[in-house]
Parts: C-alpha cells; sequence; structure tokens
C-alpha cells in the first residue's frame, strides 16, 4: 500500500534538493537548447520521445523496488476517473514545449508561475478552505499580475500563432490537471498518475506525429551538430523523467513550494548568461517582481494525503482518503 511504502522514500534533505534544482535546470535548459538553438521543433516527437524514456526509466523502477514504487491496477472505473486528468496532461506537454521553443526561459518560468498562484487564489476563494495567510496572499497576486503582464504586453494580430498563445493552453491545462487529481479516483496516488500518463502520452504521441506527418519531417533532419543534438535528445529525456520522480518523492514535505520556487526562479537567472533574450525594461521588471513574489507561495501540486477538492468541485463525488475502502492509514 502507499501509506506502507512511503516510510522508504527519504525525507527532503541538502542532497535530495540539490537534485532536485539541478534536474529542474538540466531539463529546461537541455530541452530550450534542442528546441531553439538546434531548431527541432517537432514537439509530439521530442515529447513522445521524453515520455517513452519516462515510461521505461518508470517501469525499470517498479519491477527492480516495486516495494517503494508499487503500481495500482486500472480497472475500467479507474480509466474513466483518470482520462480527463490524461488528456489534460498531455495537452499540456505539447503545449508548453512549443512555448518553450520561441519564448525566453525567464519569460516562460514567470509565467508557469502563475498556475501556483492561480491555484493559490482559487483555493480560497470559496467557504471551507484553509486561512490566507496575508503574504502568500499578497504575492499569489502580484505574480499573477505580473505573469499575465507579460502575456498581455505581447499581444499582437497573429496571436494564435505565437508561443504566448500556447503557454496559455500550457497552464490552462496544467489547472485542469490539477484539480482533476482532487476529485479522480484516491486509490491512484501521485505515481500511478505519472505512469499512466507516460503510457497514454506514448499511445497519443505516436499516432499523433504520423498525422501531423512531423514524423516524416523529423527523418529528415539533421543538423551540422548531430552528436550535440542526439546527446541532448538523451539527456533532456533523463534529466525529465528524473525530474519527475523527484516532484512525486519530494512534494510530500511541506517545504517542497519554497524548493520548487527557488530552484524556478534560479533557473530563469542562470539562464540569462545561456540564452540570448532581447527583452525590454518592464519585461525584466516583471520578470523580477514575479520570481521574487512566486517564492513564498506553496506549489501546486498537492500532497497525496491533503488532496481535497477546490470549492467549484465539491459536488463530485468525493470521499477523504481515510473513508476509501481498500485503502489502509499507518
Amino acid at each position: 500500500m502507499w501509506r506502507q511504502k512511503q516510510r522508504f522514500w527519504p525525507k527532503m534533505n541538502l542532497i535530495s534538493g540539490l537534485l532536485f534544482s539541478t534536474f529542474l535546470f538540466g531539463g529546461i535548459s537541455i530541452n530550450k537548447y534542442v528546441l531553439s538553438v538546434l531548431g527541432f521543433k517537432y514537439p509530439t516527437i521530442f515529447q513522445g520521445w521524453n515520455t517513452l524514456v519516462g515510461l521505461v526509466v518508470y517501469k525499470m523502477l517498479n519491477i527492480f523496488k516495486k516495494s517503494e514504487y508499487p503500481l495500482t491496477p486500472v480497472d475500467r472505473t479507474g480509466f474513466l476517473s483518470l482520462l480527463p486528468g490524461l488528456l489534460f496532461h498531455t495537452t499540456a506537454l505539447i503545449a508548453n514545449s512549443k512555448a518553450l521553443a520561441d519564448l525566453p526561459i525567464s519569460v516562460y518560468i514567470a509565467v508557469q508561475n502563475t498556475l501556483p498562484a492561480g491555484i493559490y487564489l482559487l483555493d480560497r476563494v470559496f467557504p471551507g478552505r484553509p486561512p490566507t495567510s496575508p503574504l502568500q496572499g499578497i504575492c499569489s497576486i502580484l505574480t499573477l499580475f505580473t505573469g499575465v503582464g507579460l502575456v498581455i504586453g505581447e499581444t499582437s494580430l497573429d496571436f494564435q500563432d505565437s508561443a504566448y498563445f500556447w503557454i496559455i493552453i500550457g497552464i490552462a491545462c496544467s489547472v485542469a490537471s490539477t484539480l482533476h487529481s482532487r476529485i479522480a479516483d484516491a486509490r491512484f496516488t501521485s505515481w500511478d498518475r505519472l505512469y499512466y500518463s507516460s503510457v497514454f502520452s506514448v499511445i497519443i504521441l505516436a499516432p499523433a506525429s504520423l498525422y501531423l506527418e512531423e514524423a516524416f519531417l523529423a527523418l529528415n533532419f539533421r543538423h551540422d551538430k548531430q552528436g550535440l543534438f542526439l546527446t541532448g535528445c538523451l539527456f533532456s529525456a533523463l534529466f525529465t523523467a528524473s525530474f519527475n520522480i523527484y516532484t512525486v518523492r519530494l512534494k510530500e514535505d511541506e517545504y517542497f513550494g519554497l524548493l520548487l520556487n527557488m530552484a524556478s526562479a534560479g533557473t530563469a537567472v542562470l539562464s540569462i548568461f545561456l540564452f540570448s533574450a532581447d527583452l525590454k525594461w518592464w519585461q525584466w521588471t516583471l520578470i523580477g517582481v514575479n520570481l521574487v513574489t512566486t517564492v513564498p507561495l506553496p506549489a501546486h501540486q498537492g500532497r497525496d494525503d491533503d488532496l481535497q477538492p477546490v470549492g467549484v468541485l465539491q459536488g463530485a463525488a468525493y470521499k477523504p482518503l481515510s473513508q476509501q475502502e481498500g485503502v489502509i492509514l499507518q
């Protein structure tokens, strides 16, 4: 059982925090290098490869460390419960990949920070939710306004073809996925959803790449730095898979939000020295305020023990884990 398994997982410490930050920085930076510098802009192929490698890694963990990484079997009811979240997850993968290809990392992270800010505000708008911390409340509003400001400041007539359009789609799907996880079948933990999301994404993205003809275009892709391209694709997949595993592990810690936000801010700052970013002074100002105000916010990924539906979803059939049949609490 999941509760029995968690005792094997270490608490957050300096080493795990540094590894998590490294995987976040490395994953985003390598993805950006492959997508932008090398120009491999075929998201169904690139994300299909990343999820396939991740799926292999997850399955190896399940086979060789089954006591720590068990999987809950999926029946018909469970699949139907998970299906909306799987669709949101796969759509967010493609949309965020298209956005990262054309946006500076600092802008990408700042706009993505509206996700935890928005979830925090949603959690406190409806009655019966946890009390609002004045600091976190103010910071969430500032984060939301600065992130939205970065998008509004770059809107144009061809907005639907811009990276800002895709990042909005990605955030909307991530919000939907986060809220859906609160009303989905509580038998499935974050680890289960990560594994089954990867299975679903591989199944969906393979035929999608053929339908969109990206598979054929990718076969003809050649770059002067072909060795770096292949190495980048490999490390991108491994770093992304490692980041996802550490997210599932560390998000149960009360300080995970602080770690995630500081690691994201560090990645945004370091990216300035790795990739060129032609931004105006007001954009740098909004990014700076955004990164600072995001730090005290909790992560949008809820702990498995604490997942409860947001107010607008209260009408859905939901039971706390302690009331679920077959779940052993220790």
